[in-house]
């Protein structure tokens, strides 16, 4: 279900954490100590912060930082947002290029929902099939680039903002959301926080006063053009029109101190861009296979092996986590769990960007009693958190603490000193809990992890590990003498909480994709759809995230092609745009299990390319 209008508590209660976490980790009970400020904004001069970061794995041995400010910071943005949406809207609703137009989630895991990666070739056939070439690129570093004074600029003017600097401005109003973000990063103005919801918004925003900047240098006649937040395609029928689109494109991006990624700047015919080399090819084999349709006892494992070469060879992790996610759609597990354990335990040793798929798989198992191999898992999961803590790589050590968690296992001493050289705060805050619960070894460890903390530890980068720390009665009691904003200290002050220790794998809490979980309260099914905080797979700038939204217009185009089982579309706002409230729209819940994607694709709706 969506709304047209963003929300304070479910910005703070969705949108906060990068989504592929643990279960464990949540922000919905934040909130209710915020809340008791109203409508009034918390953020002054004396509110300074740093942001916890959060290194994450990404397909293809590449890292993405996600930061997490404190929780504070991302109240009064949503504030901002509330106060101003009309404008805010009226900015975004302008470019008439971009897929990447915000709509607010009520239901699921996030707030903010944009379109989808597997939904973007066929958006730009709908608007590319009568041109010859397109032009390709995106914005160098968008995210830790952008320049924080010109959001104001994008939102009230550049001149006008130049002249009126001031963050309580009632006519350049876009000086307050420039003035909370620069107060979430020790004041700094480049680069904003790359994951929160709230960014997500910023970024259109700015890019929204890009693509009006780019269209107005274009003359009387119009490019067409489509931006998913700052990737572009922009078509043209010659070299020549391309190249001018270019340089009017960079002049504009020039305008808010961003500009041009060259390297990844091409023109190529638009034949190109309609869709997306994938090995969907292995799909059928794979099931067919463990389904025991195959000729050859072992046709299973030649397939398994064929998989991992070909991710070993093209250093493309992405089809690991593609065919782990084939089998468990399938619910192929226990067709031939003897060969499908060392598998998963081959990938993630292997492939350590697969790491949550297999904790899941196996939590999954272990919660249904199924079998499991807890001596092999354990040493996969010490391995992994040997190998990944000390050099700072968080998705992967905090998924192997939490199988370990699922285990019931205790983490050894040379594990919990790896985890403490080099982990960012959400691991080390995670890692408190199984000192708190006794399940380490190392009898030193909460001084440790005080000595972990260094800033400010209210609201700098360490604030996740502080408040986790008081929750459970370990903190250093000196953390409570350090001076900060009240909102700031709030959270500490009444002992909030971020994990929820005693959380089920989030399968456990959803319903089955096809309406049924066979006659029982267990899932079949051990991996839940989220949303694509990870969801470039080619662009390393692409910071986006957010759930997939329907986009009728091209559901229509493409069921006259005969491409797309769908019956008639409902009348629900275009592709991207800000829906009317639920009531006014039935029938027309965003939700996860409706049919009606491309033939190629699973049923259940995720990206394969978000891998």
């Amino acid at each position: 279900m969506s709304t047209s209008a963003p929300n304070s508590e479910l910005f703070v209660t969705k949108g906060i954490l990068p989504e592929n976490l643990p279960p464990v980790f949540t922000t919905r009970n934040v909130w209710a100590e915020l809340s008791i400020f109203g409508s009034v904004y918390t953020i002054t001069r004396t509110s300074v912060g740093d942001p916890a970061v959060f290194n994450a794995s990404k397909r293809g041995g590449q890292r993405r930082m996600f930061s997490i400010p404190h929780p504070a910071f991302i109240r009064d943005q949503a504030l901002f947002f509330e106060k101003h949406w009309p404008d805010l809207s009226s900015l975004m609703q302008s470019s008439d290029g971009s897929a990447s137009k915000p709509v607010f989630g009520i239901e699921g895991p996030r707030h903010v929902r944009i379109m989808s990666h597997s939904d973007l070739p066929r958006l730009r056939l709908r608007k590319f099939s009568r041109f010859k070439f397109c032009l390709i690129t995106d914005v160098s570093r968008f995210f830790p680039s952008i320049y924080t004074h010109s959001i104001p600029w994008a939102i009230n003017g550049k001149a006008a903002s130049k002249i009126d600097p001031n963050a309580n401005s009632a006519t350049i109003f876009g000086n307050r959301l420039d003035f909370i973000l620069r107060q979430s990063q020790s004041k700094q103005t480049i680069g904003i926080a790359i994951g929160p919801d709230t960014s997500k918004v910023v970024s259109e925003i700015i890019m929204a006063s890009v693509d009006q900047s780019f269209v107005n240098r274009s003359g009387k006649i119009k490019p067409i053009f489509v931006r998913h937040v700052d990737d572009y395609w922009i078509a043209g029928n010659t070299h020549e029109e391309c190249e001018k689109h270019l340089q009017n494109l960079r002049l504009a991006l020039k305008e808010f101190e961003l500009d041009i990624n060259e390297t990844k700047t091409k023109i190529v015919s638009t034949k190109l861009v309609f869709g997306e080399d994938w090995p969907f090819s292995f799909d059928k084999e794979i099931v067919d296979s463990l389904r025991g349709h195959g000729s050859n006892k072992n046709e299973a494992l030649a397939i398994l092996s064929n998989i991992v070469d070909r991710a070993t060879v093209t250093s493309d992790d992405g089809i690991i986590r593609h065919a782990i996610r084939k089998i468990d759609e399938n619910r192929l597990w226990s067709s031939d769990w003897e060969i499908l354990e060392h598998f998963l335990a081959q990938c993630a040793v292997q492939f350590p960007h697969s790491f949550d798929y297999v904790a899941r798989v196996v939590a999954w198992r272990l919660r249904t009693s199924k079998d499991v191999d807890v001596a092999l898992w354990r040493d996969v999961a010490i391995l992994t958190i040997n190998q990944n803590a000390s050099i700072g790589h968080d998705s992967e050590v905090i998924w192997a603490l939490w199988l370990m968690k699922e285990l019931g296992a205790k983490i050894p001493k040379e594990s919990t000193d790896h985890i403490l050289l080099n982990s960012g705060a959400l691991t080390l805050c995670f890692l408190s809990h199984f000192c708190a619960k006794r399940l380490t070894t190392d009898r030193k460890l909460k001084q440790k992890l005080w000595a972990c903390v260094s800033g400010n530890a209210f609201a700098g980068s360490f604030w996740p590990l502080t408040l986790e720390m008081i929750h459970l009665g370990i903190g250093n009691p000196l953390w409570m003498k350090e001076v900060a904003n009240p909102s700031l200290r709030r959270l500490h002050e009444l002992k909030a909480s971020i994990i929820d220790w005693s959380a089920r794998p989030r399968v456990f809490d959803e319903d089955e994709p096809d309406g049924g979980n066979d006659g029982d309260d267990e899932p079949d099914f051990a991996i839940e759809d989220y949303g694509a905080d990870y969801g470039d797979y080619d662009d390393e700038d692409n910071e986006e995230g957010g759930k997939t939204v329907a986009d009728p217009a091209t559901d229509d185009f493409l069921r006259d092609l005969g491409l797309l089982d769908l019956p008639e579309t409902p009348e629900v706002s275009p592709p991207g745009t800000l829906p009317s409230p639920p009531s006014a729209q039935p029938g027309t819940e965003l939700s996860t299990t409706k049919p009606g994607k491309w033939k190629l694709l699973r049923r259940r709706n995720y990206d394969p390319k978000s891998f």
